[in-house]
């Protein structure tokens, strides 16, 4: 039996009700909220790029995402914000909320744009890790995979991409199994299960504590010297084309975290790029150009 059944799971339920351990749970929430709305895309034929990314800062935790959708001339504007900075739905906070972002480039955009659809909010964004995998007792043949196991920050865009691969390890865990081995490799398909997940957890967990008030475990040393550097890797990829590939194929997971650890990233970031002096200016300084966008802009 596969558990699939997403965040809404009642897998530790069914364990306790049949007599099973339960799993500790590992939670990160930064309190992350986002409100999405459609808008017509309005012509402008100086427009030079596809999409945008405003990216929030510890001190100013705002940011955003300007999509087209495939087809279709619209946009998909999605607001974020941390805590008391969660972004509006009202109409006439939309739009006052771009405008405070760190860049002026998307509130120029969406300013003349004629909304297509209200604001939907979602505020449910904390990461949350429910280990099964160190359950000494477990019942036979019995697998929970995707989100029912672990759930991420939907920000980052990692749930189903983790799903993905999820699903493909357990098509090679079960190609030719015999049923009388299925008890033992509902063991390995868990266990494959984590390492699949484990780097998008490093990454959402990672990016979630930079910010205060975010609710978990308190990072370690290592954790803490690897944020060091990546705040450096997102000042340059505010205006490095080649560090903001790397770093949007890293969150994509279309390339391993060590691709911003490779010798000419590390050079590349540590020798051209520094964090800025002031004590209020956090990792990311103000841009009146567009940010870094990934592949489409």
């Amino acid at each position: 039996m596969v558990d699939a059944t997403g965040r809404t799971s009642r897998a530790p339920a069914w364990l306790a009700a049949l007599g099973f351990p339960t799993p500790e749970t590992t939670r990160y929430d930064s309190h992350l909220g986002y409100s999405s709305r459609y808008f017509e895309i309005p012509p402008d034929p100086q427009r030079r790029w596809q999409g945008l990314y405003v990216q929030g800062r510890p001190d100013l935790p705002r940011g955003a995402v300007l999509i087209p959708q495939d087809g279709e001339d619209r946009w998909l504007a999605t607001l974020i914000g941390n805590g008391e900075h969660a972004p509006p739905t009202k109409d006439e906070d939309f739009l006052e909320f771009a405008r405070s972002l760190r860049s002026p480039v998307l509130y120029d955009a969406l300013r003349d744009a004629k909304p297509l659809s209200p604001a939907t909010a979602f505020r449910s964004t904390a990461n949350e890790w429910r280990h099964y995998e160190r359950l000494d007792r477990w019942p036979a043949g019995f697998v929970v995979l995707g989100d029912a196991a672990c759930r991420f920050n939907p920000v980052y865009g990692h749930g189903m991409t983790v799903a993905a691969l999820v699903a493909d390890a357990l098509r090679e865990e079960i190609a030719g199994l015999a049923p009388r081995d299925v008890p033992a490799a509902a063991r390995r398909i868990q266990r494959r299960a984590v390492a699949e997940a484990e780097v998008a957890w490093q990454i959402a967990t990672s990016e979630d504590m930079r910010y205060p008030g975010t609710e978990g475990p308190p990072p370690d040393r290592a954790t803490r010297v690897l944020q060091g550097y990546m705040a450096r890797v997102m000042v340059g990829a505010n205006s490095d084309q080649a560090i903001a590939g790397r770093f949007f194929e890293v969150l994509s997971l279309t390339a391993p975290p060590t691709t911003l650890l490779s010798p000419g990233t590390v050079v590349r970031v540590l020798s051209k790029w520094r964090l800025p002096t002031s004590p209020t200016a956090g990792a990311y300084p103000p841009h009146h150009t567009p940010p870094a966008a990934g592949p489409g802009r």
